[in-house]
């Protein structure tokens, strides 16, 4: 049962790391998404349901999120409403203080993913994944520890690539 739990984590640990490769608002939401939800599911497993609870919101928040952005709303409303619901869940499956970790980190995700600037995406997704890694070593999440350095990595190299390298390349011409 054990390998099935880590087993489903790891295919979160592929979503994350391909998200913040996409350039594009909505293909970073779809694997989120996919992300948060078999990450859902392990924590669910593992019986750490602040987790649970946390990214089944957030599957919803991305959905809606990505809607809002294509449709050029404002996603102002619904950042306050996600950032109620994911302090009301974290109270409610609260588990100590490990807690307090993944409701900060969902509120700074929902700030992030609210917006359309990618670059403000990856800057605060890089808090949260922090966050997330300390989270998962308390659980005993091996995947969610992985997919957390996984995504790191992966959001320091989409950094450079998308943010840092444009920006120094157009200062030097």
């Amino acid at each position: 049962m054990e390998i099935l739990i880590q087993g489903i984590g790891f295919l979160g640990v592929i979503a994350s790391t391909v998200s913040f490769q996409s350039k594009k608002h909505g293909q970073i939401l779809f694997f989120r998404t996919l992300n948060e939800f078999f990450f859902a599911i392990q924590y669910f497993l593992l019986g750490a349901y602040t987790g649970t609870a946390m990214n089944v919101i957030g599957c919803v928040r991305n959905v809606i999120f990505t809607k809002q952005v294509e449709k050029k709303k404002s996603t102002k409303y619904s950042v306050i409403v996600f950032s109620v619901l994911f302090t009301v869940f974290g109270i409610i499956t609260w588990q100590g203080a490990k807690s307090i970790l993944i409701i900060v980190a969902k509120f700074l995700s929902t700030v992030a993913y609210g917006n359309k600037n990618t670059t403000i995406v990856r800057g605060l997704t890089l808090i949260t994944s922090t966050s997330w890694l300390i989270y998962n070593a308390f659980v005993f999440s091996i995947a969610g520890i992985l997919c957390e350095t996984f995504t790191i990595f992966s959001l320091i190299a989409g950094i450079i690539r998308f943010d840092l390298l444009p920006r120094l390349k157009k200062n030097n011409e």
